[in-house]
């Protein structure tokens, strides 16, 4: 079976940034009627979004979102690291309303540089204190913990019959029988990789966090631009090994690829955010966005296409996922210190030989 053309053709078109429309932008005058559920109407609105997780889960949210208040919507997909690239070269005229995803690093980061605002919606109270800012300038959608994502298949076919043990830790990772057979995001794009870096910073001191990523550097055979791709490629075959956010990898499993999935004890983590972009055009629909993304609702639909575990006790666990309690993460993981350090991490990240 050639993996590479496997892979490359469910890759095709998935991982390019993209503008979509919900529909045209209509000219109506807004309503004074309520919209569906409680939301208010709309009509004759418009909501431009950015967005660092998958198009499916946007595309569901923001269809919901219209049908509730009538608000048409637009939207562009990119890696965190590109998003965070754009809103900073817009800050002085901000074109968007909403970044929804990323990690909570670069939502902090963007509070520290004046470019989402506070909004506490009324249904942040349902948010654990623990996934949200304490400002309100961002607020935790679901929990994503770092996982080593292993294609079964590959693993029965070529490495069991060598004795070697399934990689549960990051030092299993350093393990030469695995040289050439890791993927992994790259810390200088994608958000889930620059945890990978920061995570192990604040678990192990700077000098041994480096001397590790400098042998694991030395072992991944692609770094990729966007946190889901590795998942995809370990799926298809085209890798043995992945490191990225579980729910990647649970996404990839329930499409029918065979990954198995391990969270290291003391993994990294990041919280998928949400926050309301300083100044965006459209404050009215950003706040009712905000509150829809809260609800009960809408953590259902991101369950449903995510796999994640969601910051809401009330919806359910994905199927291979853990409770939150039950999680091995670092807890005392600290997203504004990444934030601020995202720089000089990455610098260092890109010196390693």
């Amino acid at each position: 079976m050639n993996f590479k053309k496997i892979s490359a053709a469910i890759l095709a078109g998935v991982m390019t940034m993209t503008l979509l429309a919900g529909c045209g932008g209509s000219k109506q005058a807004s309503s004074t009627a309520a919209g569906k559920d409680g939301f208010p109407n709309l009509k004759g609105k418009n909501l431009v979004v950015y967005v660092s997780f998958h198009e499916d889960e946007a595309k569901a949210m923001l269809d919901d979102f219209k049908d509730k208040t009538g608000c048409e919507y637009s939207f562009l997909r990119m890696p965190t690291g590109e998003v965070m690239t754009r809103l900073m070269a817009e800050k002085d005229a901000p074109k968007s309303d909403i970044l929804i995803g990323g990690t909570a690093d670069a939502h902090a980061l963007l509070k520290e540089k004046e470019i989402n605002e506070a909004y506490v919606s009324k249904n942040a109270k349902d948010i654990p204190e623990m996934y949200r800012d304490k400002d309100g300038n961002w607020t935790g959608l679901y929990v994503e913990p770092l996982s080593i994502g292993i294609n079964e298949d590959r693993w029965e076919k070529e490495f069991a019959s060598k004795g070697l043990k399934k990689p549960e830790t990051f030092e299993d990772l350093l393990n030469p029988e695995f040289k050439g057979e890791i993927i992994m995001p790259d810390p200088k794009t994608s958000g889930t990789g620059y945890t990978i870096v920061s995570s192990l910073v604040q678990a192990r001191g700077e000098e041994k966090a480096m001397e590790y990523l400098a042998k694991l550097k030395a072992n991944v055979a692609q770094f990729t631009s966007s946190g889901f791709t590795p998942a995809q490629k370990v799926g298809t075959g085209e890798y043995l090994i992945c490191v990225n956010f579980i729910d990647d990898q649970l996404i990839v499993k329930k499409s029918g690829f065979d990954v198995s999935s391990r969270i290291p004890k003391d993994a990294g983590w990041t919280i998928c955010s949400l926050s309301k972009v300083k100044g965006g055009p459209n404050d009215e629909a950003a706040k009712a966005f905000v509150d829809y993304c809260l609800t009960k609702e809408a953590g259902d639909i991101l369950a449903d296409f995510s796999m994640a575990i969601s910051t809401r006790a009330d919806v359910k666990t994905p199927e291979g996922g853990q409770e939150l309690n039950d999680l091995p993460i670092y807890k005392d993981y600290d997203f504004a210190k990444a934030g601020k350090d995202k720089k000089d991490l990455q610098e260092k990240w890109s010196k390693l030989k």
